[in-house]
């Protein structure tokens, strides 16, 4: 992500000075850093300030103090997600190098978020050399949301529409599991009865449409879809919000960020609070909350409105992450699901 931007935010730039010894000792702490005594004099809160006015105004260039790591912990945690809800350093600080700030945010949208949760979902294979592919949602009734690049993991275009693969032995299955909470085993799993569309590669809507089955294997009902934002609603630069999905550990993941952000807990459900950084004209939306490879086909939430601002497809270590706008979704939903 691009870190440098999470001083775009006043309270969060005073916040950070105002704590800064406290920040920087306890990513030390946990790792983040080699030493505190190594920092003593070299990042003082005075450095701080300098650098945290340069990247307000655009014209950090970085170094080699460790200031990343700690800005990175501080202004983009990520939340575990446990019984549809989740707990930030402001419900149990037990991690001092968080921003209360953010937290507050994310706490003043607990139940527009709850709201969304429970329709967020891993995807899971049978027959397949992967235990699982990355994150979908539901959009529509019956139908869920994800990328091109997870579907096409167990599914390709066929005579007359699309067809699961298959390996030697059998024919791959999907499920969409919205569990995988860290700590419960319970599921709730819904097999994928239909790959409805699948986007060609020259579009740059980089998503996907899956039928589910109308109940889950345990007989319980489909969760509701989540209300796709309509228009320009909050496709504004700063706009909070919050990228709910499933990171796992990736190869080009930074193994410091994992276990100092992540604290090596992965493949389950995680809320990432974040801010719409930017625009590719009318393609993609540019975020930057905390996401790893898993997080691929997650939503994308306003924190003001609990609407979904778009489909999180990829993320770009150190630069920004990219969604497809809610409009685009809608469309395809339109278009492809009649």
């Amino acid at each position: 992500m691009e870190y440098t931007q999470i001083f775009a935010d006043r309270e969060v730039r005073e916040e950070f000075l105002d704590r800064f010894q406290e920040i920087r000792d306890a990513v030390a702490a946990s790792g983040g850093l080699e030493s505190v005594g190594a920092l003593e004099g070299l990042l003082d809160v005075d450095r701080a300030a300098g650098a945290v006015k340069a990247m307000a105004e655009g014209t950090w260039q970085g170094d080699e103090s460790g200031l990343e790591a700690i800005v990175r912990q501080f202004g983009r945690p990520v939340y575990l997600v446990r019984r549809d809800t989740f707990a930030t350093v402001a419900d149990a600080p037990d991690n001092e190098a968080e921003s209360l700030v953010v937290a507050a945010k994310v706490g003043a949208a607990r139940r527009r978020l709850e709201g969304v949760i429970p329709s967020v979902g891993r995807i899971d294979l049978r027959n397949h050399d992967l235990e699982w592919v990355g994150t979908a949602w539901v959009v529509a009734e019956g139908l869920a949301v994800t990328n091109r690049h997870v579907a096409e993991k167990f599914a390709k275009k066929g005579r007359g529409g699309f067809r699961f693969r298959a390996n030697p032995l059998a024919q791959v299955h999907a499920y969409v599991d919205w569990r995988h909470e860290h700590g419960r085993t319970q599921e709730s799993r819904f097999k994928v009865t239909e790959v409805v569309w699948i986007e060609p590669d020259s579009s740059p809507c980089d998503a996907a449409l899956l039928r589910l089955a109308p109940t889950g294997e345990n007989g319980e009902p489909l969760p509701p879809p989540i209300e796709l934002a309509k228009g320009k609603e909050g496709l504004t630069v700063g706009r909070w919000v919050g990228v709910i999905g499933y990171p796992y550990i990736g190869q080009r993941d930074d193994p410091e960020d994992r276990k100092r952000i992540f604290n090596n807990i992965f493949e389950c459900k995680r809320l990432a609070p974040g801010q719409v950084i930017s625009f590719d004209g009318n393609r993609w939306i540019h975020h930057d909350a905390t996401t790893l490879g898993g997080n691929s086909g997650s939503v994308v939430v306003d924190l003001d409105t609990g609407r979904a601002l778009g489909l999180h497809f990829q993320g770009l270590a150190g630069k920004r992450n990219y969604a497809v706008p809610a409009g685009d979704i809608a469309r395809l939903v339109r278009q492809r699901a009649s």
